[in-house]
């Protein structure tokens, strides 16, 4: 492994360290096997933008739905104590909604916790709340470290782009052990502490009132060196001309792992980005160029979560299909035709 190659082998290592921590030498609790990344494991923890240890100090019972069976709903109040993913911070308060469907649950109400929380447009949602015993913590810190959208699939670690197959990383950048992606040789390259990612709707050539009111689709994804020095995010990809932002980036949508509309695998030697102290770089992404979504009809909110590494911002999108139907197979034919003019 040569150039930059090398440079990023030594980055991925720098930031997965952490991981590799987890992942291999944390102990369950009364045994001594090391901690092992299982598909359950990664729905659990590491499927979240923010998974945190905290104190559940109370609980507040919300209206129960008529449904059958019926949908309870709950407030839960949290005090933060350790951050194992996300932008939250370590003591503070934090209220999560959490709804399930069926008996009312049992929460472990005064005791400290491992909490999975996924962003919405108006709440904080409990996907997983677990006390944290020392086989949970392994396991949640192992997990959270897994780059979002990644899965374990028969006991062997996937990235989102598998579905390329050998197009999907250079062979002279192949990594080996568990962080990597067992089809491709991708590494599991994380974004790294102090790097923040933001998210915004590019206003549309047209605004129309009671239309598009978030846009047409395409979004502005911002990484931000939110320290006072040199950083350098692993999970950013260039080729030393520009930053590859279709190879870098991935999209969650309705419980589903997308690569960008436009992405057709790292080609030749990469290295990832370097920011100098508050450096912001840009690039746009058109989520209406996925396929694969099944797209709301009449007039309904989406959410998209553009993921980059272990950071992620969610985004509702509000889709209405007089409108957005047309716009969407027009980005389609876009998106279609600039994959064949990089065929040729």
């Amino acid at each position: 492994m040569k150039g930059s190659t090398a440079v990023l082998a030594a980055a991925f290592l720098v930031a997965c360290s952490g991981l590799l921590a987890g992942a291999g030498s944390d102990k369950a609790a009364g045994g001594g096997a090391p901690t092992k990344l299982t598909a359950e494991a990664i729905q659990r923890w590491g499927s979240t933008p923010i998974v945190f240890v905290g104190t559940l100090t109370s609980v507040q019972a919300g209206p129960v739905g008529l449904s059958n069976p019926p949908m309870r709903t709950h407030k839960l109040f949290f005090q933060v104590s350790k951050v194992l993913r996300g932008d939250i911070q370590p003591g503070t308060p934090l209220t999560g909604s959490h709804v399930v469907y069926g008996p009312a649950p049992r929460f472990p109400q005064g005791r400290k916790c491992v909490v999975a929380i996924s962003p919405s447009r108006r709440q904080m949602r409990v996907k997983a709340i677990m006390p944290a015993t020392p086989a949970v913590l392994a396991e949640a810190k192992a997990a959270s470290s897994v780059p979002l959208g990644w899965s374990v699939q028969d006991g062997k670690l996937l990235s989102p782009w598998a579905k390329l197959g050998k197009k999907a990383w250079p062979a002279e950048a192949k990594a080996t052990g568990p962080l990597a992606c067992s089809k491709t040789g991708r590494p599991a390259l994380l974004a790294g502490a102090g790097v923040k990612v933001t998210v915004a709707p590019v206003p549309p050539p047209e605004k129309i009132k009671w239309t598009n009111p978030d846009g047409d689709g395409e979004y502005e994804v911002t990484v931000e060196n939110a320290t006072g020095k040199p950083l350098t995010v692993p999970a950013l990809l260039t080729d030393g001309k520009e930053i590859l932002w279709n190879e870098s980036l991935v999209i969650l949508c309705q419980g589903k792992t997308y690569t960008a509309p436009l992405s057709v695998g790292v080609k030749g030697k990469v290295q990832p980005v370097k920011l100098k102290p508050g450096q912001k770089v840009s690039g746009k992404i058109n989520a209406l160029m996925l396929t694969g979504p099944q797209w709301p009809r009449g007039g309904t909110r989406i959410e998209f979560t553009f993921c980059l590494g272990e950071k992620a911002s969610v985004q509702s999108f509000y889709y209405l299909s007089r409108h957005h139907d047309k716009v969407r197979e027009a980005a389609v034919k876009q998106r279609q035709a600039k994959l064949d003019a990089q065929k040729k």
